[in-house]
């Protein structure tokens, strides 16, 4: 049995945790449900963390194709095409990543800023479909080749960071919607602190900004990291 991987821990098992201890916070708050310290149990504490982590894990990737305007509304996300102009690399490997676009494609679909600006809304539709597909195969093909290793590591940072930001945004409309209907629903669910609540409001603010900003910063340097290996890559089969 294989051990647990960075990729492992990095996007599931410690997401999971997180989430597990903000979920905790606002139980607390609102004195919901007797308490367990999470902390007497270590081998529960995994069990749950992974489960968490790996509810997490599918959230937040159904919001890349399910809910894509939540991701664009926060930030989160940017084309690939976006990204790969932002990172100015189009001026050094356009032309080689090209060669294999021409193979797969039959054409270019990798272009200078200047040259994508020219383009119209129609071609540049295209172009960015055609590389988020390009991503995929050139990740798929690293990965065969044994050649994925230090891009995977920035893919792991990338989505801890992500994660741990959707799982403090479940974790801000979940304190939102308790503090609202608490007063109404039942007595029972009134907050235990006041106080308390208004700490985690903030704390959990800025987990949720923090972690965009970071995981936004780590997804630049994954994709740019997965060009470069791709091109060195192609160069060494010529």
């Amino acid at each position: 049995m294989e051990k647990f991987s960075l990729y492992d821990l990095l996007a599931v098992l410690f997401p999971g945790i997180i989430f597990l201890y903000l979920l905790d916070a606002v139980r607390q708050s609102f004195g919901i449900l007797p308490s367990y310290p999470l902390t007497d149990k270590w081998q529960l504490l995994i069990i749950m963390a992974v489960m968490a982590g790996a509810l997490i894990y599918t959230l937040s990737f159904l919001l890349t194709t399910r809910l894509t305007a939540f991701y664009r509304i926060t930030g989160m996300y940017r084309p690939v095409s976006a990204l790969y102009h932002t990172a100015h690399i189009h001026q050094h490997l356009g032309s080689g990543l090209n060669k294999r676009a021409a193979e797969w494609y039959g054409n270019d679909i990798f272009f200078s800023k200047a040259e994508y600006n020219q383009l119209s809304d129609s071609q540049k539709h295209e172009v960015c479909r055609l590389q988020d597909d390009f991503y995929d195969r050139m990740y798929y093909e690293l990965d065969y080749a044994g050649k994925l290793t230090t891009p995977k590591a920035f893919q792991s940072f990338y989505l801890f960071f992500r994660n741990v930001f959707v799982a403090s945004a479940i974790s801000i409309v979940l304190l939102a919607l308790l503090a609202l209907v608490s007063p109404v629903i039942s007595p029972e669910l009134s907050v235990s602190d006041g106080n308390r609540v208004l700490i985690l409001a903030p704390a959990f603010l800025f987990l949720f900004f923090c972690s965009n900003f970071i995981a936004r910063w780590y997804r630049q340097r994954m994709i740019t990291k997965m060009y470069w290996f791709f091109y060195t890559h192609i160069n060494s089969k010529l």
